[in-house]
């Protein structure tokens, strides 16, 4: 259900809509034009020049399920009986797409998907500020891709390099993607989907600044503390 890396896979979008009692809307689309590759959730396709006809698919328990393309409406369609999900054929325009589900009429959940420019910056984001000084207490660090008004670049496969200064280290990256061959203990690993984590590790009470940087891309830098365990 979920990559290496915590990120959630297309099949447990899925899931979640069958399962989750909360209301729920997920936009998938075929990765390459006119029904071919896999199903991904963004707005940015590899090759703008070829890509027309894009395959949609929303993920959806809601009664209803409207979908905007640039505010346009592309249509409604009701829940199937199966729960399977509903399909769009949508000529491929640059921009917004956004898919509205409703119970009994009422709004109950959205997603929207925009196109992203080229890479611009690094993101740095971490899912806790405080570490002890243990082996096994670890932060995890993820860099992310942006454009320059902030839309993550799904496509982005720069190498980011991570350093560190203060009390700690760089225990290992990963990307999520299972066909690298990248090392994970190093302190650089090239972009997945725009996504890279790096795992830090406290070695004695103080502070931590990791950084994050690619050839030409803002860098990126957040701290940590670390305390006595």
């Amino acid at each position: 259900m979920f990559d290496r890396i915590g990120n959630w896979k297309q099949q447990s979008l899925q899931r979640q809509s069958w399962w989750s009692e909360k209301p729920t809307v997920h936009i998938v689309r075929k990765e390459d034009n006119a029904g071919a590759g896999d199903w991904i959730g963004n707005w940015t396709p590899t090759d703008f020049d070829t890509y027309d006809d894009a395959k949609v698919a929303i993920y959806s328990n809601c009664d209803e399920v409207e979908l905007f393309l640039n505010g346009k409406s592309l249509g409604s369609k009701l829940k199937p009986a199966d729960d399977s999900p509903r399909l769009f054929d949508v000529t491929f325009e640059k921009g917004t797409i956004k898919a509205v589900g409703r119970n009994k009429g009422k709004e109950v959940a959205s997603e929207e998907l925009k196109t992203a420019g080229p890479p611009a910056k690094i993101v740095l984001t971490v899912d806790k500020i405080t570490l002890k000084d243990t082996w096994d207490d670890v932060a995890f660090v993820t860099a992310k891709i942006y454009d320059e008004k902030g839309n993550l670049c799904p496509n982005a496969d720069q190498l980011i390099k991570f350093t560190i200064s203060g009390t700690g280290v760089i225990d290992a990256v990963d990307n999520g993607n299972i066909a690298s061959h990248e090392m994970y203990k190093a302190q650089q690993r090239h972009a997945y989907h725009g996504v890279v984590m790096a795992n830090i590790k406290g070695n004695a009470a103080g502070n931590i600044e990791v950084k994050a940087s690619a050839e030409g891309l803002e860098g990126g830098a957040i701290k940590l503390e670390v305390i006595n365990k």
